[in-house]
């Protein structure tokens, strides 16, 4: 039992495949089987001409279809490489005959999460960028700029103004205290990285992203582009809806996409539609896509419907994300004038006051 463990825990930490890996490995696999191929001779091939991490895999996939196994049992084996949606497509296509439609399936679903995740990342690099560098502009003030003036404010014995003494109380902290200040500025890092992973933060937390301007409305059309693809491509794949459903839910991110796909869960045990529960959430599912869903569920063409309105969010995203940085200057700018601005005006101020009494 012991060693079995020990055995879980070497290949967790030392097999590891990137989400490139795992769709060059569901293509070629795909393209094998196509050729005719039985599937544990194309995993041989496959095999034979990967190295590392996708070698061990493939060597322990090779050894499990040899004694018998299911393709998708012998990927279940590996559940921090493999999603449980990338096993339950496989097993469906096992299942259904359609392995090879399925792993293009999966192949389709990762390349569209992976233009999605790096347009999301592209977009936020503009503004990251203009933050670090006010960051920067102000860390230099407060380090190369207050030090030098401190001196004399203190000496004209002025009647400074609010801002400035606490401009000059937070750099004398720093300045007198570095390693406090250093140990601070860690803690507030750690503080917000654990908020973050604490269960009873999430909904407030995802909330706010949700209904944070400009990038709330980036994140509510990036879920709905991920689950609705993710639903449409299962049900397409052969797999039942609640399956579909509850596979989807736990692959989301956001808690409260989380907690309405629980909902819908129990919704369409009991026979409720799909599109009934999404009319309940307005503010996660709009009412447009709702309608869409209610139409493909009348005319038995949900998961066409799905997939439609994933392509719809995507393009959305796409958009969004490339006028992003013309939506997002003109606030950036105004942040940042007001925090350097202020910070200049703070020190300019009590100079001023001592030209004017002369």
């Amino acid at each position: 039992m012991k060693e079995g463990k020990l055995q879980k825990l070497w290949f967790r930490l030392n097999v590891q495949l990137t989400r490139k890996e795992k769709l060059i490995f569901s293509k070629y696999l795909a393209v094998l089987l196509g050729a005719g191929l039985a599937i544990d001779e194309a995993i041989k091939i496959l095999r034979d001409q990967s190295k590392r991490s996708m070698r061990r895999i493939l060597d322990a996939l090779f050894q499990s279809l040899n004694r018998g196994d299911t393709l998708s049992s012998g990927l279940a084996k590996f559940p921090h490489v493999f999603s449980p949606f990338f096993i339950n497509l496989v097993a469906s296509g096992e299942a259904s005959g359609n392995l090879q439609v399925n792993l293009i399936n999966i192949k389709n679903q990762m390349e569209k999460e992976y233009e999605l995740n790096s347009k999301v990342r592209g977009a936020m690099i503009y503004p990251a960028v203009i933050i670090f560098a006010a960051i920067v502009i102000s860390a230099g003030i407060f380090i190369f700029i207050l030090p030098n003036v401190i001196g004399v404010f203190e000496s004209l014995k002025l009647d400074l103004p609010l801002s400035t003494r606490t401009l000059i109380y937070v750099a004398s902290f720093v300045q007198d205290h570095g390693f406090i200040s250093l140990m601070i500025l860690i803690s507030l890092g750690v503080f917000i990285y654990v908020i973050r992973k604490i269960k009873a933060f999430r909904p407030m937390l995802h909330g706010m992203l949700l209904f944070t301007p400009i990038i709330g409305g980036i994140a509510k059309k990036v879920n709905m582009a991920r689950f609705t693809r993710s639903l449409g491509t299962m049900i397409q794949s052969g797999i039942t809806i609640d399956e579909a459903v509850q596979i989807t839910g736990r692959t989301l991110d956001n808690i409260h996409y989380q907690r309405m796909f629980v909902e819908l869960d129990a919704a369409i045990r009991i026979g409720e539609d799909i599109s009934a529960v999404f009319d309940k959430h307005p503010y996660l599912v709009p009412p447009m896509a709702s309608r869409v869903v209610h139409v493909g569920e009348q005319a038995g063409s949900l998961d066409e419907m799905l997939v439609y309105l994933a392509g719809f969010y995507e393009q959305e995203v796409s958009e969004v994300t490339e006028n992003l940085s013309d939506l997002l200057e003109p606030i950036l700018l105004i942040l940042i004038g007001v925090l350097v601005g202020g910070l200049a005006l703070s020190i300019m101020t009590p100079i001023y006051q001592v030209i004017g009494s002369f």
